[in-house]
């Protein structure tokens, strides 16, 4: 009997209210209980990524990820006409069932599997993954990524198959499984998988691109949409992998050159140190203020020197007015986890005279717990141009309207 251990790693614990999967992990597995292949890929869910403390992803991680469509003939040749198994063979294939409806494949019924969580607890007694590894001298390493789940589960599954082999139940599931009518494969050739930390983003590449870049100096017009952009990106003190293609896109449009790109963030380096000086006092969170800023540019602390030199003598200041502030009625729209129930936070924001509400080309700011979120509100505040900040830069946003107002 040839067996397919899978697990999913998820937004969360129910595909009914649209949890998605977002990493598959396969090992095949012979009648003896060698391992045949290992599989595996993340898994792009066009949705907001759910508890990155459990499955330890984050939404940059996921942005070239392919679609669970474009694996699914893939998946189907892993399974058919094997014996499945999964540790919380419900849980794994209620997610299965609902990722092959939702891309069109005909499956009426869920999928049939072998649990080795029942079986384990039937048959060892421990019945979490992690405990019942423990008792066994199983190793498992990586909890919670799919591979190594499924790695764990299938060196699990020789000693649960010694164990049952007079169980009739067993036989039963098995032929269950290995009997089950799964759909037609649609012939689409499966794209390239991307394996956890594989490629992991660096955050200054979208620098590098721009940097570059070879187009004739813009004009001063160009120069102001690209410098928005940059306005936008930077209210959090960092840049997302979102944000840096949405300069690089912005570099490209406004066809500057390299060295216009470097003189625009030097510009903008100053222009902070200016703020910070405005009162003659640099203060320790302005400070922190100001090598954030230039971290995120690639400047170093000599730069940050640089600028405060230069802007001690000079007479121009960045203004208040000229940044980013929010104003009574402005929208402010929350997607994602946050650490407080986002029903008080709205309630919050509505009693100090800003509004809540779905996304409109007039919103003026998207909380989200990931700025690189994949939910379809930050795809369309992207798709607006609208800034997306972390729960902290909202704080400290808001701190500041409520000082001001």
């Amino acid at each position: 009997m040839a067996f397919t251990v899978v697990d999913f790693e998820t937004t969360g614990l129910a595909p009914e209210r649209n949890d998605r999967v977002v990493e598959v992990g396969i090992v095949l597995v012979d009648d003896s209980g060698l391992i045949e292949q290992e599989w595996t890929t993340l898994i792009n869910p066009r949705r907001d990524i759910g508890a990155t403390h459990i499955h330890g992803l984050y939404a940059s991680d996921l942005l070239d990820a392919p679609e669970f469509s474009d694996v699914a003939d893939q998946i189907l040749d892993f399974v058919a006409g094997r014996i499945v198994v999964a540790h919380n063979a419900s849980f794994d294939m209620r997610f299965l069932h609902s990722e092959l409806k939702r891309t069109g494949y005909e499956i009426p019924e869920r999928p049939s599997a072998l649990c080795s969580m029942k079986w384990s607890g039937r048959l060892v007694g421990p019945a979490k993954l992690q405990h019942v590894c423990e008792a066994l001298d199983i190793e498992l390493v990586d909890a919670h990524s799919a591979l190594a789940d499924a790695r764990a589960t299938a060196k699990l599954l020789t000693h649960l198959k010694t164990l049952a082999k007079n169980q009739g139940e067993w036989t039963e599931e098995s032929d269950c499984s290995r009997c089950f009518a799964w759909p037609k494969r649609k012939g689409k050739l499966c794209p390239n998988p991307i394996s956890r930390g594989e490629h992991k983003a660096n955050p200054q590449s979208w620098l590098d691109s721009v940097l570059k870049a070879s187009w004739v100096p813009g004009v001063p017009e160009d120069e102001a949409s690209y410098l928005l952009v940059l306005d936008q990106a930077l209210l959090d003190r960092k840049i997302s992998l979102s944000e840096g293609r949405q300069l690089i896109d912005a570099a490209n449009d406004a066809r500057l050159s390299g060295a216009a790109i470097a003189r625009i963030h030097r510009s903008y380096l100053l222009s902070i140190a200016q703020e910070a000086l405005a009162d003659g006092v640099v203060t320790d969170d302005e400070m922190n203020d100001l090598s954030a800023v230039a971290d995120a540019l690639g400047f170093s602390a000599s730069d940050v020197d640089e600028a405060l030199a230069m802007a001690r003598k000079t007479s121009c200041e960045r203004k208040k007015s000229d940044s980013f502030m929010l104003k009574p009625g402005d929208r402010i729209v929350f997607t994602g986890e946050t650490s407080r129930p986002r029903q008080t936070l709205v309630s919050e924001i509505v009693a100090a005279g800003l509004t809540s509400g779905g996304i409109t080309k007039s919103t003026k700011l998207v909380v989200a717990s990931d700025p690189d979120s994949l939910s379809g509100k930050a795809a369309k505040a992207r798709a607006y141009s609208i800034p997306i900040v972390d729960e902290a830069t909202f704080t400290r946003l808001f701190q500041e309207y409520c000082t001001s107002n």
